[in-house]
């Protein structure tokens, strides 16, 4: 089950990264909110209209951007290294794509800096662009929410498509790299008959993956055994292409948090603790506002609150203006 504690500090949040047992705000410089309550503020400031971060996996590099704008800065230790920019095409409507992944013990950015449906590598530290193939073709395809495995062999992209609609692509990390044309035709005989609302990364092989209340794409019956088809959360295997796991659920989803191949949390609207054996809601936390995405495109919703996960300790933290609710799995 899941425990609780609200922090309340002087200062809002403008962004939440994990730091040992600290929270980090990239974008206000980074600034640390300790779990004992204290605030200490980084005398930095960037002077422009940054709302997001992520951050690599050792806390040294981070990212802040304008989650529904085209800039962002490349962080190391807080001190600017480069600034980065997506296609503006379409960027007011969709979460900015970018992910920390790491090459032969080097970090690097996945983005797409150039076109919308283009991805591209660059090592962090030279800025040296890792995909170099320029006889690429990418396909119509408007990436975001990017992730990345553990081992960083496996990437996805749970993006868009016109209708629109949510859809999901996966990547072998190691193969694209070699041939960066990969990239713009990716695996997509997915056993899935719905919209995907998220997915995200339960181990290296096993994903969480959510899909919306839209209706299927084919006729198929809403109970096969096979697909995941509308109102549904799935644990799916990459190696096997299936579902090992699959649940039905009555009510809408939204972003999920894996806890393990038996609960998850769900972020739509507020946070909710759901068993993937049966479906049902084992906790719920209405008073904690944990926004209404449900795809990457996010312009027609509420400000999505930010949200910090530590998958490792199996914990989150969500700030709802100066407060930060820890959220912890026992």
């Amino acid at each position: 089950m899941i425990s609780r504690r609200t922090l309340e500090y002087d200062n809002p949040p403008a962004s939440l990264n994990w730091r040992g047992n600290d929270l980090v705000d990239w974008v206000n410089g980074g600034s640390i909110y300790s779990l004992n309550g204290e605030f200490q503020h980084s005398g930095r400031a960037y002077s422009y209209r940054f709302d997001s971060a992520i951050q690599s996996n050792n806390g040294i590099y981070a990212v802040i951007y304008e989650k529904l704008g085209t800039k962002g800065l490349l962080l190391k230790n807080g001190e600017i290294i480069r600034e980065l920019n997506r296609s503006f095409y379409q960027a007011n409507a969709y979460e900015y794509p970018i992910e920390f992944i790491k090459i032969d013990n080097e970090y690097s950015i996945v983005h797409c800096p150039e076109e919308y449906n283009q991805i591209e590598i660059e090592n962090v530290e030279t800025g040296l662009r890792i995909t170099s193939n320029s006889e690429r073709e990418p396909g119509d395809c408007f990436h975001s929410r990017f992730r990345v495995n553990d081992s960083n062999t496996k990437l996805i992209n749970a993006g868009w498509v016109w209708h629109p609609v949510g859809i999901l692509e996966i990547y072998d990390l190691q193969k694209a790299i070699k041939d960066n044309t990969l990239f713009d035709r990716p695996k997509s005989d997915f056993p899935i008959n719905t919209e995907v609302c998220s997915a995200e990364f339960l181990d290296d092989d096993l994903l969480i993956i959510s899909s919306s209340d839209e209706q299927p794409f084919d006729d198929e019956d809403l109970n096969d055994k096979i697909n995941l088809n509308s109102k549904q959360l799935g644990i799916f295997s990459i190696k096997q292409n299936a579902f090992v796991k699959k649940i039905n659920v009555d009510f809408k989803l939204g972003t999920q948090i894996p806890i393990d191949e038996n609960f998850v949390i769900d972020l739509y609207e507020y946070p909710k603790l759901i068993d993937l054996n049966s479906g049902e809601i084992k906790q719920r936390f209405k008073d904690i506002n944990s926004g209404k995405q449900d795809l990457a495109i996010i312009h027609h919703i509420d400000c999505v609150p930010p949200i910090a996960i530590d998958r490792l300790n199996k914990r989150i933290a969500i700030a709802n203006r100066n407060k930060i609710e820890l959220l912890e799995f026992e």
